[in-house]
């Protein structure tokens, strides 16, 4: 086991994908779930109690209580669409790394906006894709372009639903 810190994640709202993410973050072995926050309190304080929280996981009753938290790295940003610019612009700013679920923004435009503010902050952004990011995919990839085990691609035609 290493000795590393663990990176700290918060939660910015208690949408049902925050679930299974809460979950993936605990079983890590280099993350640690150290808060929630929610538009209230109370809505808060349930989501960690239904979801196995730790014990001493902070819990914030607004989502900026929980980027002012300086013992906060990352945040999980699981916010409807519309909202992504200004809650990850915000946490950009305050030297969060970001993970936005998907879809990241509802148009480019938006999604610079995010990814200059990230890189003026000098915090990572990554995305809520698996897929993209999966160890498969690179092998994928790597089959794709092997022409000894697939032959020479010409088109490939996608749909992400």
């Amino acid at each position: 086991m290493s000795s590393e810190p663990k990176i700290r994640f918060g939660i910015i709202g208690c949408a049902d994908i925050s679930r299974k993410v809460s979950r993936a973050i605990t079983l890590a072995p280099n993350a640690e779930l150290s808060a929630v926050a929610s538009r209230t309190l109370e809505k808060a304080t349930a989501f960690a109690k239904a979801n196995n929280f730790p014990p001493d996981a902070k819990i914030y009753g607004s989502y900026e209580a929980l980027l002012d938290d300086p013992e906060i790295d990352v945040v999980y940003i699981p916010l409807p669409t519309t909202l992504h610019l200004k809650w990850a612009s915000l946490a950009a700013q305050k030297k969060k790394h970001i993970l936005l679920e998907k879809p990241v923004a509802v148009c480019a435009t938006e999604l610079d906006q995010i990814l200059a503010a990230c890189e003026a902050n000098g915090v990572q952004f990554m995305d809520g894709t698996m897929w993209l990011h999966h160890p498969r995919t690179a092998k994928m990839k790597e089959f794709l372009h092997s022409k000894d085990g697939f032959g020479e691609l010409k088109t490939v035609s996608g749909r992400f639903f």
